[in-house]
């Protein structure tokens, strides 16, 4: 299969239209309409309801998400190859929203001025998509808190350390406290992390005085926020995910004892010879972000 046909296809899937595609794609529609055919025939399914306007069947959509991969794959490969001589290109990194996170991204501006023609592609994700992102090599770095499996992968933890805390409205009866306690926590209704692994270790290490009253659980504190400041709710959290919030509408108040999460900066163990992301591996590695 030609990458080639299937950025024809991902151009028809977009513009739901045969000429509009071929316009955008300047060829010919009868070259275009026999590229399709072809294309289905090679696959054995038909990929689009030729009506008014085009649209996709269930095997065009399945096609859709993994052309729209692949051809993602080859952009990178592409940049990879003409950044040999010259870091150029696209630099792909995922996270989720960490305090650890703020030290790879504030190197991002040095790293700008060693090597002003890369671009970036920043994702803000949960810990599972980010990994699924980058065994597809679709991002070059991942930076996902502990514990988390990383044996497919090349990482280093970094400096900074999460304090887990609780997150309330600015209005809860808690607000008023400069820290939380485990009997505080029991008192409060809460929603706490839906990463089994990491609220399985907050939990041990809270002890058997926790007793915690969960009302639900969340991946991004996004999805938690109208709850969390719209009632007497309790979201069980890092100081990463609140400290971009308006501190007049909720309020971080860390946990004592002290809690902390550390945060890596994981990479696939193969394919960084070369290339932007090359480059910036072996600037963040000179930067000491790492813990020691």
């Amino acid at each position: 299969m030609d990458i080639r046909v299937l950025r024809y296809f991902l151009a028809v899937a977009r513009e739901e239209s045969i000429s509009r595609a071929a316009d955008v794609l300047h060829i010919t529609q009868p070259t275009l309409s026999r590229q399709m055919m072809l294309l289905e025939d090679e696959l054995g399914a038909q990929l689009f309801n030729r009506t008014n306007k085009i649209t996709l069947t269930e095997a065009g959509v399945h096609l859709k998400l993994r052309a729209m991969e692949i051809d993602s794959l080859m952009d990178m490969l592409e940049r990879d190859f003409s950044a040999r001589s010259d870091v150029m290109g696209q630099l792909s990194i995922g996270s989720g929203i960490y305090s650890a996170s703020n030290e790879v991204f504030s190197s991002l501006q040095d790293f700008s001025r060693q090597f002003p023609k890369v671009t970036y592609e920043i994702h803000t994700a949960t810990a599972d998509k980010l990994k699924e992102m980058l065994d597809k090599g679709l991002l070059d770095f991942a930076i996902m808190m502990e514990p988390i499996d990383v044996s497919r992968y090349e990482y280093f933890r970094l400096r900074t350390k999460d304090k887990w805390g609780l997150l309330l409205s600015a209005g809860h009866p808690l607000a008023g406290k400069e820290s939380i306690s485990v009997q505080d926590l029991n008192g409060t209704e809460l929603l706490v992390t839906g990463r089994k692994a990491i609220f399985n270790e907050i939990s041990s290490l809270l002890g058997e005085q926790a007793r915690m009253n969960i009302r639900g659980y969340v991946n991004l504190m996004d999805n938690a926020l109208p709850l969390v400041e719209n009632s007497d709710w309790g979201c069980l959290t890092i100081d990463g995910a609140a400290s971009y919030l308006n501190s007049e509408r909720v309020v971080f108040r860390p946990l004592v004892p002290e809690i902390t999460s550390n945060t890596v900066l994981a990479w696939r163990k193969y394919g960084m010879s070369f290339g932007v992301a090359s480059a910036f591996l072996a600037y963040i590695k000179q930067a000491k972000l790492r813990q020691e």
